[in-house]
C-alpha cells in the first residue's frame, strides 16, 4: 500500500511539474477543408501589452514556427507590410471581411494569419519573477472572409519546480516562442 502511494504521489509531482499555462482554447471550423490551403500570410500581430517589441517578436516566431512545420508556403513579411499599406490598414488584427478578401486577392493567398499579444509581462510572485505570454491567433481563408481557425494560449516561464525553488526561469522571448508553438499546434499537428 505504501508503494502505490509512493507512485501516486510521484505521480502528482510530475503532473505539476509540467510546463506552465493553460490548454489552449481553439476552434476549428467544422466544414472548412484545409487541403485547400498552400500559400498563406502572415499579418503583423498587434501588441496590446506594454512590452515594446512583443508584438513583432510574436509575429517572427508565429513565421518560423509556421515555416518549420513544411504544411504552408509563407509570404515575405515585406510583400505583407506593402500591401497593407497600400489598403491604409493600421489595426490589422481587426480587419474587415471584405479587407480581408482584397489583401488576400492582392497576396495570392489562401489564407491570413491575424493576431495579437494580449499579454507579455513579467509577474512578481514572492522571491521570483514568472514570465507570462498569452496569444490570440485566427486564421481568415481569403475567399469569404471567414475565420476557419482560432486559439488563445497563454504561456508562464515558471513550473512547481520552478516556482518552489526559484530556479529553472525561462526568458519572456523562449516563453513566447513555447506559446506559439502549441498555439501553431492547435492547427498543425
Amino acid at each position: 500500500m505504501k508503494k502505490i502511494k509512493r507512485i501516486l504521489i510521484l505521480t502528482a509531482a510530475c503532473c505539476l511539474a509540467g510546463c506552465g499555462g493553460t490548454s489552449p482554447t481553439t476552434f476549428i471550423h467544422p466544414d472548412y477543408n484545409f487541403g485547400f490551403v498552400e500559400r498563406v500570410a502572415v499579418v503583423p500581430f498587434e501588441n496590446l501589452t506594454n512590452d515594446q517589441g512583443a508584438g513583432a517578436r510574436a509575429t517572427r516566431y508565429f513565421i518560423s514556427g509556421l515555416l518549420a512545420t513544411e504544411s504552408f508556403d509563407v509570404i515575405e513579411p515585406g510583400e505583407v507590410t506593402e500591401a497593407l499599406a497600400k489598403h491604409s490598414l493600421v489595426r490589422t488584427a481587426e480587419l474587415t471581411q471584405e479587407q480581408a478578401i482584397a489583401i488576400g486577392k492582392e497576396l495570392a493567398v489562401q489564407a491570413l494569419f491575424l493576431g495579437s499579444l494580449g499579454e507579455s509581462a513579467s509577474v512578481r510572485s514572492g522571491s521570483s519573477n514568472t514570465n507570462v505570454v498569452t496569444l490570440d491567433v485566427r486564421m481568415v481563408e481569403t475567399d469569404t472572409g471567414v475565420t476557419v481557425w482560432s486559439t488563445t494560449n497563454t504561456e508562464t516561464s515558471g513550473g512547481f519546480w520552478s516556482s518552489l525553488f526559484g530556479t529553472g526561469q525561462k526568458s519572456k522571448s523562449e516563453v513566447t516562442r513555447i506559446c506559439v508553438e502549441r498555439s501553431i499546434g492547435t492547427l498543425v499537428r
